[in-house]
């Protein structure tokens, strides 16, 4: 399940790991009228000479620049591989060199697109329909309540499924058919709404080849994709048992120490292993049809169908195809995926027009800390992009004439949890837009790739970063925006957020109640009865727990690894206290209740006590909206 824990865990929001989605070099299509770039003529040629020096030299000064352990890279055609290289340590403890002959990678989400080859065959064979109800192809127990999901669905990230960090771990040996009863995520969107990645989707994608072929998933990976396709050292394992057999690289955290190995729970998600080579001959096949070594490896509607564009939010606007999606759209698009886990990052994207593509492994986390659209592997493949087919962004300009208030509003991601401390990733992964005035929109949010946008068509919905690097479209449903798509991200929109659901409406009532209950813990000398000592004891006990959860909270955000384990798990260290805190709040309001009603109160205690019981509520009330505090429902 490789990676947005990668994703969340950038500057403060540390919560999911696996598959993070990542686009490049931004560029539109526009079938509706919006300029779409072209291939700059100022591209390099592609030969055996200009990929070696682009994997010889930059790939190094990039490793160089971003300082991570090591990298390996290959260049291919539809001929096969032109250029191959690794640079750096398999494992810097032992200082042993990384070695692309040699060395196997973790491929986190990049399995993704093994996984969907593998649902594809079964359907060129008519044994699998894109179209049908998945429950057609499951046993009883396995079967989705409500609306109809289909494979299409799955396989685009389209069917609606809320996020479930507690799929991130599970019981090791547990087999694929358990993985799939356990921790059924929610429903959050109807099928096909909005794009949200989904690790359980691609998960029960691998359970119907399993179902429907009578054959283990891993086994018929193996037997239907990766033996036709020649890759001998790539299988679908777990991450301890690829160690114990395969010269498996060293995966390592910022700091340069191992990441723990990390058990897979849905394992046609991310659990698989690969090398170089046997990239190079995935990627050869899907330039060339199918074929490898000019014999046809997989039938060719496999790969028409996982190069083409079957889902989009906005047609200006990056989209998805099967078990993969577009790193860029434009007159020369490129498709792939990145997979991400604790210290291993992973991307390739092909772009058929050019007749190449690239595949990146980089052993340990970077310079970007976690944020996957900064680290080396992005840097690679962007800068593959840039150099043998760059496009230039769509051109924007500002219009002070333009009408943009249709656009202003806050928006939260679409891959979201809906329960438990992990609904705190709304409060990170958000973007707010307004009208900046001058005719441009200023749109801020952690993965916001400019503060300024510049219209390239207000009709269209359709804005460029000043700076060039992103182009976002607002998706209109009924002539109202309800969402915005980035193009460096199309595995997942931010959807519109109504005044009272947005996080700064939240911090902003949670730092109000805070100041209000910070009062209370402040000695002064006070008089009256046992009633009133009493409501006093227990709204500066309500005090002490809520700053005790946030400050806890605080510890979270600034130990990111901590962050992580807690939010899996759902500690404790995230929910006793805020929960202590709304018990003691609710007890506290009748307690100054009564003592208003009985009159025991002078007229500023009574304003204090009242407006500290209203604080704690609220505080607790926040805390509820985000996971804090334990439901009682």
């Amino acid at each position: 399940m490789p990676g947005l824990m990668t994703r969340l865990v950038s500057p403060a929001a540390a919560a999911f790991v696996l598959a993070v989605p990542i686009a490049a070099t931004p560029a539109s299509a526009d079938p509706t009228g919006v300029p779409t770039p072209a291939v700059s003529a100022a591209a390099t040629p592609l030969t055996v000479e200009s990929a070696g020096e682009f994997t010889d030299t930059r790939v190094a000064e990039l490793l160089e620049e971003y300082g991570a352990p090591g990298v390996a890279v290959t260049i291919v055609t539809a001929d096969g591989p032109i250029a191959t290289v690794a640079h750096g340590h398999a494992d810097l403890a032992e200082g042993s060199p990384l070695d692309p002959a040699v060395h196997v990678f973790p491929t986190a989400s990049v399995a993704k697109s093994f996984t969907a080859a593998a649902v594809l065959t079964l359907v060129e064979e008519g044994r699998l329909d894109l179209t049908e109800d998945v429950n057609t192809y499951l046993p009883e127990d396995v079967r989705l309540p409500g609306e109809t999901i289909t494979l299409h669905d799955l396989l685009t990230h389209t069917p609606g499924f809320a996020e479930m960090l507690e799929r991130l771990g599970g019981d090791e040996g547990s087999e694929l058919g358990e993985a799939v009863r356990t921790a059924v995520p929610e429903p959050l969107f109807a099928p096909g709404e909005y794009t949200a990645y989904s690790n359980y989707g691609l998960a029960l994608a691998g359970y119907i080849v399993q179902e429907v072929s009578g054959v283990p998933f891993e086994e018929y990976a193996r037997l239907h994709v990766f033996e036709p396709l020649g890759m001998e050292d790539t299988a679908f394992t777990q991450i301890p048992d690829a160690r114990a057999e395969r010269p498996l690289v060293t995966p390592h955290l910022v700091d340069g120490t191992p990441a723990e190995d990390l058990y897979i729970m849905d394992a046609p998600a991310g659990a698989a292993v690969t090398t170089v080579d046997d990239m190079g001959r995935f990627m050869t096949a899907l330039l060339d049809e199918g074929r490898v070594d000019g014999e046809e490896a997989l039938p060719a509607g496999v790969v028409e169908a996982m190069l083409g564009r079957q889902q989009e939010m906005h047609p200006a606007i990056t989209g998805m195809g099967y078990g993969t999606y577009q790193w860029r759209a434009g007159d020369s698009p490129a498709f792939g995926h990145g997979g991400d886990l604790p210290g291993m990052h992973t991307g390739y994207a092909v772009v058929p027009e050019l007749g190449a593509g690239v595949f990146v492994a980089v052993n340990g986390d970077d310079a970007a800390e976690g944020n996957p659209f900064l680290d080396l592997r992005m840097a690679v493949v962007t800068e593959f992009l840039e150099t043998f087919a760059p496009q230039e962004p769509p051109a924007g300009a500002a219009d002070p004439a333009a009408d943009l208030s249709g656009f202003e509003g806050t928006y939260v991601t679409s891959r979201r949890p809906v329960s438990g401390p992990a609904k705190l990733v709304t409060l990170f992964d958000n973007v707010t837009v307004s009208d900046a005035g001058d005719g441009t929109l200023s749109v801020i949010g952690e993965f916001a790739a400019d503060e300024r946008w510049l219209p390239v068509s207000v009709d269209e919905g359709v804005f460029v970063a000043e700076n060039g690097t992103d182009v976002l479209g607002f998706v209109e449903r009924d002539g109202q925006v309800v969402a915005v798509a980035f193009d460096a991200n199309p595995t997942n929109v931010y959807t519109r957020t109504g005044a009272l659901g947005t996080p700064a409406t939240h911090l902003l009532i949670a730092g109000a109640g805070l100041l209000v209950l910070l009062t209370v813990l402040i000695p002064v000398q006070r008089s009256g009865n046992g009633f009133t000592l009493a409501t006093r004891v227990t709204l500066t006990a309500t005090a002490l727990a809520a700053f005790t959860g946030v400050g806890l909270l605080v510890y979270g955000i600034m130990d990111l690894h901590r962050a992580q384990i807690w939010l899996i798990e759902r500690s404790p260290a995230l929910t006793v206290p805020l929960t202590v805190a709304g018990v003691l709040a609710l007890v506290s309001t009748v307690l100054v209740g009564v003592c208003l009603a009985r009159g025991w109160l002078r007229p500023f205690s009574r304003v204090h006590l009242s407006l500290a019981a209203l604080a704690g509520l609220a505080v607790t009330a926040i805390g509820l909206v985000y996971g804090l505090v334990i439901s009682p429902i």
